[in-house]
């Protein structure tokens, strides 16, 4: 009998863990939040609402507060991250897109999920809060947050002018990180809007659109034979090693090598 929690922590009243399980279970039982998990591999067996049902590795299992269920797990291991959401956050969010009252907490849809953009939110919110990267976190959690209250994000023009401004403010302050309120605030939007109509315009979240152009930025400065150090520098970036893993998971090569391909002539380098 195995039941094993890899990792559990808690970021700002959210927790997260991690489990690997085979021949053992959680009995019946409930949780005050809202509880989300997606399977990373093998299948667990679930009991809710009388009925017994298989949640297979891709899917996402979700529960609302005060909802009863149980789970088995057989000789075949599993392994699965869940997050645990209080109300009061899932309250928060969907106040600021006037889907309830006031007093009420949303009740969503649960059970077994098959949303890949969902099992996506969710491993990337678990993955930022143990990096304990702070901002990400919170753009993370408000992503995620959208994918549970499924209401999609619907731009009017003058929603777009405002995503604008803020895609030129990035792009005149390369060398220091955004934060998502002060954002907001240019925009004249909640966080929770911002994030999502900013995400539905470009393609991705503020921070990491922010990225990209220092990323790119800092390509052309390694052009000009700056000392990839001193393109960190200039870029705000808090360490070498921050921005090397930075630079090579976008361009597919530390900064060094790029810049002495660039400089010995070679141009078989990865262009995104």
């Amino acid at each position: 009998m195995s039941l094993e929690s890899a990792e559990w922590f808690s970021r700002n009243g959210i927790e997260c863990s991690r489990v690997r399980a085979c021949n053992s279970g959680f009995p019946k039982h409930l949780h005050d939040e809202y509880v989300i998990s997606a399977n990373l591999t093998g299948v667990e067996e679930i009991w809710l609402a009388g009925k017994t049902a298989y949640v297979k590795s891709g899917q996402v299992t979700l529960y609302n507060p005060g909802t009863i269920q149980a789970s088995r797990f057989e000789t075949q291991a599993v392994e699965f991250i869940s997050v645990h959401i209080p109300q009061a956050v899932i309250k928060m969010l969907a106040d600021e897109d006037n889907l309830n009252s006031p007093h009420e907490a949303p009740v969503l849809r649960e059970g077994i999920i098959n949303n890949s953009r969902l099992f996506d939110a969710l491993y990337r919110f678990a993955t930022s809060a143990r990096l304990e990267w702070g901002m990400d976190e919170e753009q993370e959690l408000i992503l995620l947050c959208g994918e549970l209250l499924e209401t999609p994000a619907l731009l009017q023009r003058s929603d777009e002018q405002k995503i604008y401004l803020v895609i030129e403010y990035l792009r005149e302050h390369l060398s220091v990180k955004p934060q998502l309120e002060m954002l907001a605030q240019l925009a004249g939007m909640s966080k929770y809007h911002l994030v999502r109509f900013f995400t539905r315009h470009t393609g991705m979240p503020p921070l990491q659109y922010h990225m990209q152009l220092r990323l790119h930025h800092a390509r052309d400065l390694l052009r000009r034979n700056v000392h990839p150090l001193d393109a960190a520098i200039m870029l705000g970036f808090y360490d070498q090693s921050h921005f090397i893993n930075a630079f090579r998971k976008v361009m597919g090569t530390t900064p060094h090598h790029y810049a002495s391909q660039v400089r010995s002539g070679n141009h078989k380098l990865p262009v995104p």
